[in-house]
């Protein structure tokens, strides 16, 4: 059986910007926190992702100069192939669905590590 997690518990925790916490995972999809301060990379997916804003104000920025405003309750689908990042310039804390095969190894370990820490 899963262990139970409180969001907001887990938000108490993420302090550094983009540091990621992972909630969950559903077949081959993880749902993670994430804190947004400043700029990421313009980067892309080769699977959708979604972004569903817990707190705050973010800002996803496409190739091309569009860029689409997320409130808290917000949620947006960054479509596979489409080059895009996030900011935030006061913070904001989102709740992210991605699929599991397209993390690196690296960061699957770290949100492992961080998610066994509430076992409440």
């Amino acid at each position: 059986m899963e262990p139970k997690h409180n969001i907001n518990e887990m938000i108490s925790r993420l302090t550094r910007s983009f540091e990621r916490m992972m909630v969950g995972q559903v077949d081959d999809y993880c749902a993670f926190l994430v804190r947004i301060e400043g700029a990421y990379l313009f980067h892309e997916h080769p699977k959708d992702e979604m972004y569903l804003v817990l707190d705050g104000e973010l800002a996803v920025d496409y190739d091309g100069g569009r860029t689409v405003i997320l409130k808290k309750g917000d949620t947006l689908v960054a479509r596979a192939g489409e080059m895009h990042r996030s900011r935030s310039d006061k913070g904001a804390v989102a709740l992210i669905f991605k699929a599991m095969d397209i993390l690196s190894d690296e960061e699957r370990i770290v949100e492992s590590r961080v998610a066994c820490l509430d076992t409440d």
